[in-house]
């Protein structure tokens, strides 16, 4: 008995391991999905090092989902999707930003001031506004948090009738009247 439960327990061993190493592009992209049915009709978009991109999996909805892992300003393990693919100039320009903010080293200061000179500027592309973004992140797949919001860009709190700092549970405007403001989304 005890031979036959310690090969169950190594079989689940492995098969949660390769789970946990998602190998294939288009089903690590669709990982940063909220759920089975909006990552079977998304597209999922493969970012090349020039800021543009090919179309891995083309879907029926507007969700765009992609892999970042890798990128300048990124954790260790990164997927995301949009709800819009109106907000992919923005994440192309969030790629070229991040790519000027921390030249060869991963310094989010750095990049924040990149972002906030664009606003200045007046070059911040804007994300759509109500489009919502889904992160799937973390140091590896393994123990990646998920990370929602929804973009409501040059929006506060009293615009969206809720508190603009970080409330027990609940959902709050963060970066209020900037090119960056948006709603939390704790938990999902």
């Amino acid at each position: 008995m005890k031979l036959i439960s310690l090969f169950v327990l190594g079989a689940l061993a492995v098969s949660t391991n390769v789970v946990a190493q998602t190998t294939d592009p288009i089903q690590k992209a669709l990982l940063a999905a909220p759920n089975a049915a909006m990552a079977k009709d998304a597209t999922v978009i493969k970012w090349k090092p020039d800021f543009t991109y090919e179309v891995l999996k083309k879907g029926s909805s507007r969700m765009v989902c992609y892999d970042l892992t890798g990128w300048p300003g990124e954790r260790p393990f990164s997927v995301e999707c949009t709800s819009s693919e109106a907000n992919l100039p923005r994440v192309a320009q969030n790629r070229k930003l991040a790519a000027m903010g921390t030249a060869g080293a991963s310094n989010r200061g750095k990049i924040d001031d990149a972002v906030a000179a664009a606003a200045k500027d007046g070059t911040r592309i804007m994300s759509e506004v109500g489009s919502i973004w889904y992160k799937f992140w973390g140091n590896s797949e393994a123990t990646a948090v998920r990370h929602s919001f929804i973009a409501m860009p040059g929006k506060t709190g009293k615009d969206a009738g809720l508190p603009e700092v970080r409330d027990a549970n609940g959902s709050w405007v963060m970066f209020p009247g900037t090119s960056e403001a948006h709603i939390m989304l704790p938990g999902l």
